[in-house]
């Protein structure tokens, strides 16, 4: 049917409705591959149309997470990332705002849509502002990853992103990077007020010298974790089969389910206490306003480090003295204590 409209009025590709959407702006919507790759074959130029919001189909399709749409405009009309809404946003502006990660990558990796990575809107907001602003924390680590992303970039109230994130919104636990984790471990809080355009650089300098400060704690408890899981690889609950035969040398208890979990809660363990040392040397070498991010990512790492550290303390007893009601109180209560 619609092959067949088309030949009959190849005219209706350009139409709009009352919104200003013509089909291809429907088709993406829909996420119709065919109807949307036909109607760019027939008119490559219906991927400029604007409607009333000043949405091209690249935006919606950006929207919606149609990566395989975004990719067939593209190809059809490779100017057509230049397109902005009425408030200056681009594709990838939108992507972030509805947390589409897979659109997200999608312009990183596609080199037409390059310059959409440091595009300001209409109020100078470069998507990596977009993504601090939205506190979309996943986001920020892929555009800061891919280090294309300019951390300097100053939106029309002279911002940078990391002035953004810690400036003009409460500095404290509830909007801190790392929320209320770092209340968990017990680390300082970083708090005050409304910040004024007078105290933004003096106050962003010395919140970056606190987490500074906090990671060394981070990192002293990260590397203990890693120590002492590492040993515990090779000091088995119940020891090793010393007897001569085939099994020599295997751990006693390998068979014990909670053994098992030992095992893996020990693992993860020395997995995730090692990663939060990596990040945060990574931070330091990196440098600059996003060591914050880095800081937040070694502090999260921990803490499942020191969850999984008290898990494989409990399976541990568990596997060498299965059984024992006292155990599991203990067990319970340890794991009631990490918890709370």
């Amino acid at each position: 049917i619609i092959e067949a409209l088309l030949r009959a009025e190849p005219q209706l590709i350009q139409e709009a409705d009352h919104q200003g959407r013509t089909s291809l702006h429907y088709a993406v919507h829909l996420g119709d591959n065919w109807t949307a790759r036909r109607l760019l074959e027939l008119d490559a130029s219906t991927a400029y149309a604007l409607d009333k919001d000043g949405q091209s189909s690249l935006h919606i399709a950006a929207s919606k997470g149609h990566t395989k749409l975004m990719k067939e405009i593209i190809q059809h009309s490779p100017d057509s990332g230049e397109l902005v809404d009425l408030i200056g946003r681009n594709a990838l502006h939108v992507a972030i705002l509805e947390r589409k990660v897979s659109v997200i990558r999608f312009v990183l990796e596609t080199k037409e849509l390059e310059e959409l990575i440091n595009q300001a809107d209409y109020d100078g907001n470069t998507p990596l502002h977009m993504a601090t602003i939205g506190r979309k924390s996943w986001i920020l680590r892929l555009l800061i990853g891919d280090g294309r992303a300019d951390r300097r970039a100053k939106n029309k109230s002279g911002k940078t992103a990391f002035d953004e994130s810690i400036g003009e919104h409460f500095v404290g636990v509830s909007r801190a990077p790392v929320s209320g984790i770092s209340r968990l471990l017990g680390f300082p809080q970083v708090t005050g007020g409304k910040l004024s355009p007078n105290e933004d650089q003096e106050r962003a300098a010395a919140t970056l010298q606190t987490y500074k400060k906090m990671s060394h704690t981070v990192l002293m408890v990260a590397t203990l974790i890693a120590a002492v899981t590492y040993a515990a690889a090779f000091t088995m609950p119940g020891g090793y089969n010393n007897d001569v035969g085939p099994e020599r040398g295997l751990a006693l208890l390998r068979t014990s389910k909670h053994f098992e979990w030992f095992i893996i809660s020990n693992s993860l363990a020395m997995t995730f206490s090692i990663a939060a040392v990596c990040v945060i040397f990574c931070g330091a070498v990196v440098g600059g306003n996003s060591y914050v991010y880095y800081f937040a990512s070694s502090v999260v790492l921990t803490y499942i480090a020191i969850l999984a550290t008290s898990a494989a303390f409990g399976t541990g007893l568990h596997a060498a003295i299965p059984d024992q009601r006292y155990i599991r109180i203990t067990d319970y209560t340890i794991g009631l204590a990490v918890h709370t």
